[in-house]
């Protein structure tokens, strides 16, 4: 029953997790929720056995981790120096620019909680 689950439910958590990240601009909602169902439904897949965890030391999990940070800071600096305060912009590029921190933002959540649940990875026999 898992494995149907786990190819059935995923794209319909994946909408969701957008349109929750979506309606956050201007509604209650966002990336911690977004990303929280992105998880769960990554978490799914990956009990079931119909994909693996990816290996901690590959180059493209670790810039995704570092992505949304890395965006917030930049576009509330970028905020600074034009408008003088952290995250200030004009109401006109409002929204483009949350959903620009919050795309980034909503991968780099749904990654960490899903590796949080997953616990560190197996350690391999010393091959000397």
């Amino acid at each position: 029953m898992l494995p149907f689950f786990a190819r059935t439910l995923p794209p319909l958590g994946v909408l969701l997790g957008i349109h929750l990240m979506w309606t956050g601009a201007d509604n209650p909602g966002g990336a911690f929720q977004g990303g929280t169902v992105l998880a769960a439904m990554w978490l799914v897949v990956m009990m079931a056995g119909v994909r693996d965890a990816p290996a901690i030391r590959e180059l493209w999990l670790r810039l995704s981790l570092v992505s949304g940070p890395v965006v917030f800071v930049a576009v509330g600096l970028a905020g600074m120096l034009t408008a003088g305060a952290f995250l200030a912009y004009p109401i006109a590029i409002a929204k483009p620019l949350i959903l620009l921190i919050e795309v980034p933002m909503l991968l780099t959540i749904a990654l960490a909680l899903g590796l949080l649940v997953t616990g560190p990875p197996e350690r391999t026999a010393d091959p000397r």
